[in-house]
């Protein structure tokens, strides 16, 4: 018997076996496949490792005192092989952390027979049932993919098969301009590949900010990448060695698009594979299991996290469900708080955001009073040669609590834990102001941005009136 049996061995599934380990319970964690799920094998840390491989190149390119730059190129399948690499490592890390706790790993599909009641399937060999007070569903997701495109794995792909290919496609379009489209494009780009964006919603990035949305538009624009919005494709189909695209372009009628490859980017779908929903009775809303605040399913004992639950699909949302679920297992009250999970992009610079947006903020009725301070105006950011984008805090105009932060620009990802934590500590837009910040450094942006939104802002010019 064992006190918790988790289904997935993504950030989510490992960061809930670690805790629950930690805390002296026998834990039994199923993964088909490799530690890290999605966004350590196929997902996040290859796309990062792209993304910092290509920013080299860029970096080179564009330097004022390198000579000789622009006979420099990537090699994709060194860039391949140093990913592989990377992910390599990290997931033996993960193997042997799970060893030291003392954490069974069993390889192979997970089923959830019943509350309390996991049932493995090996690849080769038999299954095997196990009994646990309790279980976690945590599967993850899979590329969502529509039903009239058909994925053959290298002219048209997802990110599963496109992360692990290697060559650099001469021409690419992408279906989706969301997150996943968005970083996809600033790495097919900066590799050389010519890249056009069909989006089926009237704007890119539609979670984010207005203003940051505006700015990767302009930035996506400078890059040459071709952008069309509020489209609806058609077909796709292939034709000799190359894919054909058709839409329909909102005004402007017909179109067909040829490229080397297509890449479909339209968002991601939960993995309940080894749950049947109809017999176990597991209330669902829409493709996602429901759970209450904390994160208990309707099914006695069970609980569901990450993708498997909807809201933001990023990983360290399921690590802090993971922590919040174990927590409560073990008899706490501890819920998770969407308006304080960081969202991170890796386009042609960085975004991090956390809370509300501006129009969410002004929609609440709220006062809101907005600080923003431009990259351009930081003494770091000119020494590091990237000045491309701003920080901007949105907090309430009487009592100064920080309703939201966006940072676009170089190590905005970093740059947006130091909000987050202000927000998890409720902290007021003042005191982001007030702490002390080492210069030159980026931090000093989110100082400064504080420092703009009570108009005392030291490295801005004076606001006309």
């Amino acid at each position: 018997m064992y006190d918790l049996a988790i289904i997935g061995g993504g950030p989510g599934g490992y960061v809930a076996a670690i805790r629950s380990a930690q805390q002296g319970l026998k834990v039994l964690l199923v993964e088909k496949d490799s530690l890290g799920g999605t966004c350590l094998n196929r997902g996040c840390i290859s796309t990062k490792c792209f993304f910092y491989d290509g920013n080299i190149l860029e970096a080179a390119k564009t330097s004022q005192v390198i000579t000789g730059a622009e006979t420099l190129s990537i090699d994709p399948s060194k860039m391949v092989a140093r990913k592989r690499q990377v992910v390599k490592s990290l997931v033996g890390g993960l193997e042997k952390i799970m060893e030291s706790y003392g954490i069974e790993v069993a390889q192979g599909f997970g089923e959830l027979i019943a509350p309390g009641r996991v049932r493995v399937r090996p690849a080769n060999g038999l299954s095997e049932e196990h009994q646990a007070r309790a279980v976690i569903l945590a599967m993850g997701s899979r590329p969502a993919v529509p039903e009239f495109i058909e994925i053959d794995g290298h002219y048209i792909q997802t990110t599963d098969e496109a992360l692990d290919s290697d060559d650099i496609p001469g021409g690419v379009i992408i279906v989706g301009g969301g997150v996943i489209g968005v970083e996809m494009t600033g790495i097919y780009r900066t590799l050389g590949s010519e890249v056009t964006v069909l989006e089926l919603l009237p704007d890119i990035l539609t979670t984010e900010d207005e203003e940051i949305r505006r700015a990767m538009r302009r930035l996506l624009d400078q890059r040459g990448v071709k952008t069309h919005l509020r489209v609806e494709l058609q077909e796709i189909a292939i034709r000799g060695d190359e894919v054909e695209v058709t839409f329909q372009d909102q005004g402007k009628g017909t179109q067909v698009l040829r490229a080397d490859r297509v890449l479909v980017a339209t968002g991601r779908a939960p993995v309940l594979d080894g749950v049947d929903k109809a017999k176990l009775g597991l209330i669902t809303e829409g493709p996602f299991v429901k759970t209450n605040e904390r994160l208990e399913t309707n099914l006695p004992g069970v609980y569901a996290i990450g993708d498997l639950i909807g809201g933001m699909m990023l990983a360290h949302k399921a690590s802090a469900e993971a922590e919040a679920a174990v927590a409560n297992i073990l008899g706490a009250r501890k819920e998770v708080k969407p308006e304080r999970i960081p969202r991170c992009i890796w386009g042609f610079t960085e975004i991090g955001a956390v809370g509300l947006t501006e129009e969410e903020a002004r929609a609440t009725g709220r006062p809101v009073k907005i600080g923003k301070f431009q990259f351009m105006n930081s003494s770091a950011a000119q020494a590091l040669g990237s000045v491309v984008g701003f920080a901007k805090i949105i907090g309430d105009a009487e009592t100064g609590e920080v309703l939201g932060f966006h940072i676009m620009g170089p190590h905005a990802t970093d740059l947006i834990g130091e909000p987050v934590l202000a927000m998890s500590t409720e902290s007021v837009v003042e005191e982001l102001a007030e702490a002390v910040r080492p210069h030159p450094t980026l931090s000093e942006t989110v100082m400064e941005a504080a420092m703009a939104w009570s108009g005392l802002a030291i490295d801005s010019p004076k606001k006309s009136t």
